[in-house]
């Protein structure tokens, strides 16, 4: 029998202080059913001042330094140094659920080295609090749930999408530019080293994923490569983590990063929806129907959390709104939104 010949792959890390999620990250990585010369690891670290870069080098992984500090920027650095045929862009919160992950992301390339884009699904961490969990099936907040609709996750493009290849382990798609799906360079997507990003998508991961589908890049969505997101620790952590984001969005001091940036790409219906997500959220009762729906879905109450984390979140843009028109403030923003 001749000997399967792997691509070689790379993984684009970004970090700041995640000595508490680092080593869960590579881990994963490196106890992966997969030739481990073919196996790269690129962490663009921002300046910890823990021991994540230790903990990096520990892993075997090359670090290299990102003086603009921010996540985004990171990638673009830390593609730059990449040497695989394939680019994972990878958080440091983020676990490969399986050591056949590789394999099963590998084999559309294999198939066929044109395909620009590989898309694993976003799965629940069977050890993270309930909160976390909701997360994980939504794969998403409940704003950008709300806009994108179907077109959210993968698991449901079929919903809306039909795709051009279907296999017993990944199905191919080639996405409509004025419908685009929900596509961002992080949580394990991946794409061929020949995708490079141009300058109005180096600030934000979505803006990256919708430059694929206007290349009309084809993109394999691989449903059996799950990879857990540890994103939520708390009720707090949520609410800084997402003032950070909405403050963002409106002063834009990490410049074209969010929905201020990628909402020119919107269709007109989701421009519409992002207009009724506040009073949708507010009602309190749409938002338990679709809790509800949810919990019947995935067989799961964690899905109830979708009825305050909206209306938390509706609140906050609300506030943080009003304070940027009232007072306009400026003021710098954290680096992170830990």
């Amino acid at each position: 029998m001749d000997k399967v010949t792997y691509p070689k792959v790379s993984f684009i890390i970004p970090t700041l202080n995640e000595e508490k999620n680092i080593a869960r990250c590579l881990q994963a990585i490196r106890t992966q059913d997969y030739p481990p010369d073919k196996i790269e690891i690129i962490v663009a670290d921002g300046g910890s001042t823990d021991k994540t870069v230790e903990i990096a080098k520990s892993f075997g992984a090359h670090v290299v330094k990102n003086i603009i500090k921010h996540q985004e920027p990171g990638k673009t650095m830390a593609a730059k140094h990449a040497t695989g045929d394939m680019l994972f862009y990878t958080d440091a919160d983020n676990v490969l659920a399986r050591n056949t992950w590789l394999k099963l992301m590998t084999k559309p390339y294999m198939d066929d080295p044109t395909i620009m884009g590989f898309l694993p699904q976003t799965i629940p961490a069977p050890d993270t609090n309930s909160m976390d969990k909701y997360f994980g099936y939504l794969c998403t907040e409940p704003f950008t749930w709300f806009v994108y609709g179907h077109a959210t996750t993968p698991r449901d493009y079929g919903n809306l999408y039909t795709p051009i290849k279907q296999t017993g382990s990944y199905r191919l798609y080639q996405f409509p530019s004025n419908n685009h799906p929900l596509l961002g360079l992080a949580q394990g997507f991946g794409t061929n080293k020949h995708f490079k990003r141009d300058e109005e998508a180096s600030g934000d991961d979505i803006t990256a994923g919708i430059r694929i589908v206007e290349q009309h890049g084809k993109i394999a969505y691989v449903p059996n490569a799950g990879i857990y997101h540890y994103h939520i620790n708390d009720l707090n952590n949520f609410i800084r983590k997402y003032t950070w984001r909405v403050k963002n969005n409106l002063s834009q001091t990490v410049k074209k990063m969010g929905l201020t940036h990628r909402k020119q790409y919107y269709s007109s219906i989701r421009k519409i929806r992002m207009g009724l997500f506040i009073p949708y959220a507010l009602t309190v009762v749409f938002p338990t129907i679709d809790a509800i729906r949810m919990s019947i879905r995935f067989h799961d109450p964690v899905m109830l959390w979708h009825i305050p984390l909206s209306w938390i979140l509706a609140v906050i843009i609300i506030k943080e709104t009003v304070s940027f028109y009232l007072c306009r403030n400026t003021k710098p923003l954290g680096l992170y939104e830990k």
